[in-house]
């Protein structure tokens, strides 16, 4: 018998649709990393959450950063949380122990609603969230960049694919971009991800 959790059932209370500043489509944080992984941990913390899924749309760069670059790197934590240090010595460990998972957001080409629900046409959206025992190379070598992603050609090719690589996306973008002068406002990559139905 396993004796590693010394009662039976015990709730733990998960958030496992956390986007980033990556999350091109749904951004709410602009570019400051710092100020949204403060905020994250903070927040956790405060509400006692145990479990978040990292995500973002087609990608696991927001995962990935959070990671390498904040929770693999402990004078950076130490720097970033250092008022919460100085009244809990134990704060970047609390942080280490919240799990983290990576979670891709996809977009259907179905349609969940429509004009005469009152709503504008939305598309069905699905998530695939990973064990943050498989690799971020795994993640993206072996499952990302085998997917590909179908969007409207030209009158004569029909529907067109490409693999599901940012530049991929980008190159989407730019291409809607060029012919549809309200996207111009726009970045390449963000167009590319709203116009893009993964298959």
């Amino acid at each position: 018998m396993d004796s590693t959790f010394k009662r039976g059932s015990q709730w733990r209370k998960w958030d496992l649709h956390v986007h980033t500043p990556a999350s091109v489509l749904n951004n709410q944080f602009g570019n400051d990393w710092d100020s949204y992984v403060k905020l994250l941990f903070n927040t956790a913390i405060q509400r006692e959450i145990e479990v978040i899924g990292i995500t973002d749309y087609f990608s696991i760069e927001g995962y990935k950063k959070i990671i390498t670059e904040y929770i693999n790197d402990d004078n950076k934590l130490a720097t970033l949380f250092k008022d919460e240090l100085s009244k809990d010595e134990n704060y970047i460990s609390k942080i280490k122990q919240i799990l983290l998972l990576p979670n891709i957001e996809f977009r259907l080409d179905k349609i969940v609603s429509s004009k005469k629900d009152g709503q504008q046409p939305r598309r069905l959206n699905y998530h695939v969230i990973f064990s943050n025992e498989v690799s971020i190379a795994d993640i993206e070598e072996n499952f990302l960049e085998d997917l590909e992603f179908s969007y409207q050609g030209t009158t004569e090719h029909g529907l067109e694919r490409r693999k599901l690589k940012k530049c991929n996306l980008e190159a989407l973008g730019q291409k809607l971009r060029s012919e549809h002068q309200p996207f111009n406002q726009l970045s390449d990559y963000y167009v590319g991800c709203m116009n893009d139905s993964t298959a």
